[in-house]
């Protein structure tokens, strides 16, 4: 392979990382890559952003998280499903409501972005 030039600023520090074999090797693996994703994609979108903030506070059923936002059950449902697949919050059953809460991962998260 060709030597690539690059600045002289950064060359020593490259080099003693390995060039670009090192920096490779020390980079997460595919599955945390997908997971951060994840977590990103869950975030994307403020109400999503919110809800979590507010189960942060307080654990809750769909129904309370409708007449906080005024968003739809069918919105809100999609939202929360959202979160699940990010491991944001997971819920847990109470008769019949599902109480949503954050997972530890979603605690962090609303800690770190608040």
């Amino acid at each position: 392979m060709d030597e690539i030039e690059i600045p002289d600023s950064i060359r020593c520090e490259f080099e003693e990382k390995g060039g670009i074999a090192g920096i490779v090797e020390s980079l997460p693996d595919d599955q945390m890559i997908e997971d951060i994703v994840s977590v990103a994609r869950a975030l994307s979108d403020p109400v999503r952003v919110r809800v979590l903030f507010a189960l942060s506070v307080q654990p809750m059923c769909v129904c309370l998280l409708v007449a906080m936002t005024g968003y739809a059950y069918s919105k809100m449902s999609y939202h929360l499903s959202v979160l699940k697949e990010g491991g944001l919050v997971c819920a847990r059953q109470e008769g019949n409501y599902l109480i949503y809460y954050p997972t530890d991962l979603g605690r962090r998260v609303a800690l770190w972005i608040g």
